[in-house]
């Protein structure tokens, strides 16, 4: 039996079924809509556009200044990117990343049903004749009928298909950096079973490693599962004896050695995160009892990805219907499926069980988006449910009634148990009647003649892409409107290419940051740089520094929102996008506009460093202090005798919080603790602006308002939120920036991986650079390496005596060059392994 037809099927089954929804849905070019769904909206389209521009200009792949204050791109890269097939980027029209990344969710999930499909025909030997198929496992019965050779292919595909369309794929698609690891995962274990059946170890070290590569972090829940798959089909197996354990630990470790070059770095970045730090639960916790986590297999379940750990279990009716027969059926001797009926089991107790689900996410719990490993589940079951259909012939009618009684009660439960809130009554009666139409499928090709059974099976074929049509429809693919995700992008471009180009010579490096953001990556979205990100990786220390301070922060991400003037200038923010005309004033100017979308340069504003006395960094207490007290205080310390920021008189009610400016000035605010996420500023004058994440807790920007404006706040909650609003006073800012500026560096280069300049210290201090304190930094002063300090607990700093100076950073992704040893070494070390095997057959 070719394979070439079966193999073609699975491919653009999952393609088709996509591509058809697509068109539904209006994605691009079939209308205005686009798949930027959660992290893909807000982190992969920027940073597959900041992949896009490296690859295309050549830029460093070691480090980026469109994300944060600057990150490691390498891990970055080995976190978000990795996938071998974003290197088509190189190829791809800016402009249309968006596309891109929907081409290549649709391509993966064609791609997973075809490598599933090949696992199926190589683990159950479909491709050869029906004379031959007849006993491929050494376990079953060798009087054992199974379906005919071209009937059990094509059956492969259907499966292949319900594994590309499972719940896990319909939940997190838009999760590119998991997908290609339910790809890779049908290869992997296939590679296994050769390595111990066969000890043929090419297809599974290469493919664990590409796995590995492609993605860490999904990777480790693959290499669980495998170390359970081993001992399950060394157990069918022993005849490859317990040399097969020595072989797999080998090759393991071999894949693993050979992920090392993107592991290394991104484990020493990951230290610095909020993902650091390893706490097992001290007691145990079951989420959810089985019964109700189990109706989330059903039909039409919407996917979850909340934080109530409910897993996106679906991969099909059908499916579940012949793992019911597979209880049932003799034709697989219990020895083969108590073990893997034992596995679905233990996969339900890990989806349910915190200690279980520590386990398989890494040593963490998932912050969202639960049950990571539920694609190996569905592989699991379907593996089982493929085999079932395999041997379907050997059912007895009582067999195939009493999968059916099982069906029913198993609806029953669901009924009960449900969990309302995840899903709705609709999803049983739905799966109940596919369970009906299986049921009826598989009457008719027990009791029927030849062509029915023919009918019955086409009809069951049919039926399971009708499944799986329904169900992904109904659960995958979330789209947004993409006019309204670029329609700002050309115009950014724009004026800063505008801005730009008028540059002087102390201008070789500044940021931008907006007033109001689509994703706190819109630098890399955008191509500039800013103070702002989101991500995983991003430096914890920088977000606790920004929290303190007044500004936005958590644990995945900082924002320059809620900066004043002297933290802007600090962070050398020279200018401001805003998408309105009325934002100018004594310290903005217009600048550039283009569209709807203008361009304000910043009066005060600092190079990359600058110089504060010794005895400020000790004194200013910028974590103790408050939000305002802590600039207040840094004013103060730096030489001014007013206030930096000064209360006025506010009110506010349910709602809605206002005030009247008595002089014209700059107006901040902050405000108690809420749960209220959006709030939205009206002034007289008829200028607005909107505040999101507002729960989060930073300083409000209120903007400058004239003398007698009034100015009100509000949410559409009608939640009290009460604010207390400050005045700017220019003056002191003017002191405490004249403090700064007097010692600020000249920055003479910077690229990718490195900043030079020089300093004139006329007072000895400490020479603060708004970089942060990571391990990949180098300074050199006068020539000379130079162990740097931290200032804030965030930023390189280091203390610098009188004189003229120059120094300078150069920076090197840590753990890149050992790891890029010890993956050459691995590669090599394998191609060694080979070659010796080669030599010892012809020998």
């Amino acid at each position: 039996m070719k394979k070439r037809g079966p193999l073609l099927a699975a491919f653009c089954i999952p393609l088709l079924i996509t591509l058809i929804i697509c068109v539904n849905r209006e994605i691009y070019p079939f209308g205005d809509q686009c798949m930027l769904h959660i992290d893909m909206y807000h982190q992969y389209c920027p940073f597959f556009t900041e992949l896009m521009e490296k690859l295309k200009t050549g830029g460093s792949p070691f480090y980026s200044w469109n994300i944060g204050l600057g990150a490691d791109f390498v891990s970055l890269y080995a976190y978000y990117l990795a996938s071998p097939l974003n290197w088509l980027l190189i190829l791809w029209p800016r402009g249309y990343v968006i596309e891109f990344m929907t081409a290549l969710s649709i391509l993966k999930i064609a791609l997973s049903g075809l490598t599933f499909t090949y696992y199926l025909g190589e683990h159950f030997l479909v491709w050869q004749d029906a004379g031959n198929a007849a006993a491929v496992i050494r376990t079953e019965k060798k009087t054992a009928v199974r379906l005919p050779a071209d009937v059990a292919s094509y059956a492969a595909a259907v499966c292949g298909a319900a594994y590309a369309l499972c719940a896990f794929m319909a939940a997190y698609a838009w999760n590119l950096m998991w997908t290609d690891c339910m790809v890779l995962a049908p290869l992997v274990i296939l590679g296994l079973e050769r390595l111990i059946r066969d000890n043929r170890p090419g297809l599974y070290y290469v493919s664990l490693a590409v796995c590995i590569l492609s993605n860490y972090y999904i990777s480790i829940m693959i290499c669980i599962f495998l170390v359970l798959w081993f001992l399950l089909y060394w157990m069918e197996h022993r005849a490859s004896g317990y040399r097969a354990w020595i072989r797999f630990a080998w090759y393991s470790l071999l894949a693993g050695a050979t992920g090392a070059v993107l592991i290394l770095p991104t484990a020493k970045v990951l230290s610095l995160s909020g993902a650091s730090g390893i706490s097992f639960p001290e007691t145990m916790e079951w989420y959810f009892n089985i019964v109700s986590e189990l109706a989330r297999s059903l039909l039409a379940v919407d996917v979850y990805t909340g934080d109530s750990h409910w897993p996106n279990l679906y991969c099909g009716i059908f499916a579940l219907f012949l793992l019911f027969l597979y209880v049932w059926n003799r034709a697989v001797p219990w020895k083969k499926k108590l073990p893997r009926l034992a596995l679905v089991v233990f996969f339900w107790l890990s989806f349910s069980n915190n200690m279980l689900d520590f386990i398989w996410h890494g040593l963490h719990f998932p912050t969202s988006l639960p049950g990571r490993q539920s694609f190996l589940y569905a592989f699991l079951v379907l593996v089982i449910a493929y085999e079932a259909l395999l041997y379907i012939r050997e059912l007895k009618l009582w067999q195939v009634f009493a999968a059916g009684g099982m069906s029913v009660v198993f609806l029953l439960f669901c009924n009960h148990f449900m969990d309302e809130t995840t899903m709705e009554q609709t999803s049983i009666w739905a799966s109940g009647a596919f369970f009906a139409c299986y049921f009826v499928i598989v009457l008719g090709i027990l009791i029927g003649k030849k062509r029915i059974r023919q009918l019955m099976l086409a009809t069951g074929c049919l039926a399971v892409v009708a499944e799986l049509v329904i169900n992904y429809n109904l659960t995958g693919l979330d789209t947004i409107s993409r006019t309204d995700y670029v329609k700002n992008l050309a115009d950014y471009r724009a004026v800063l290419s505008e801005t730009a180009e008028k540059s002087d010579e102390d201008s070789v490096f500044y940021r931008t940051e907006e007033l109001e953001r689509k994703t706190k990556n819109d630098a890399a979205l955008s191509g500039y740089h800013s103070g702002t990100q989101f991500s995983s990786l991003m430096n914890l220390n920088v977000s606790h520094f920004y929290q303190d301070v007044g500004m936005e922060g958590g644990k995945n991400f900082y924002c320059a929102g809620g900066a004043t003037p002297l933290l802007s200038a600090m962070l050398s923010i020279r200018y401001v996008l805003a998408d309105n005309a009325m934002e100018e004033g004594p310290l903005r100017t217009l600048v550039a506009q283009r569209g709807d979308t203008y361009l304000y340069e910043n009066a005060y504003v600092l190079p990359l460093g600058f110089m504060m006395d010794e005895d400020v960094a000790e004194k200013w207490d910028y974590a103790g202090g408050g939000d305002i007290g802590t600039q207040n205080q840094l004013a103060n310390l730096l030489g001014s005798d007013r206030l930096l920021l000064t209360a006025v008189e506010s009110e506010s009610k349910a709602g809605e919080s206002s005030f009247v400016a008595q002089d014209s000035a700059y107006y901040y605010a902050t405000y108690s603790k809420t749960g209220v996420d959006n709030l939205q500023e009206q002034v007289s004058s008829g200028r607005t602006r909107g505040f999101t994440k507002v729960s989060h807790g930073y300083i409000l920007d209120l903007g400058y308002c004239e003398a007698g404006e009034e100015v009100k706040v509000t949410n559409t909650a009608n939640e009290l939120v009460q604010l207390v609003v400050y005045r700017l006073d220019l003056m002191a800012l003017r002191t405490a920036y004249e403090a700064f500026a007097a010692q600020a560096v000249e920055v003479t280069e910077v690229s990718d991986t490195r900043v030079k300049g020089n300093v004139d210290v006329t007072q000895a201090g400490r020479l603060i650079f708004s970089i942060a304190d990571e391990d990949g930094w180098t300074l050199y002063v006068d020539g000379k390496k130079t162990d740097s300090e931290t200032f804030g607990g965030a930023f390189i700093s280091t203390y610098l005596t009188e004189g003229t100076h120059e120094f300078e950073l150069r920076y090197k992704s840590p753990g890149f060059l050992t790891g890029a040893v010890i993956s050459a070494a691995a590669v090599v070390l394998f191609a060694a392994t080979m070659a010796v095997r080669r030599k010892r057959k012809k020998g």
